[in-house]
């Protein structure tokens, strides 16, 4: 039996603040916007690197 497991998304503020501290200035539909590239890439990599459907 395989568990699902899921990445926990952070709060889109938390984000914004993390982008802000590295110089990166955006708004939130911005940012918004970057979490999704940066989630559905992870899930490309994990399903690449580890075989995982």
């Amino acid at each position: 039996m395989q568990e699902e497991k899921g990445i926990t998304k952070i709060p889109i503020e938390e984000a914004m603040e993390l982008l802000r501290r590295e110089g990166i200035d955006v708004d939130r539909e911005e940012a918004e916007r970057i979490m999704d590239f940066l989630y559905n890439l992870t899930m490309i990599v994990i399903r690449e690197c580890f075989d995982v459907e």
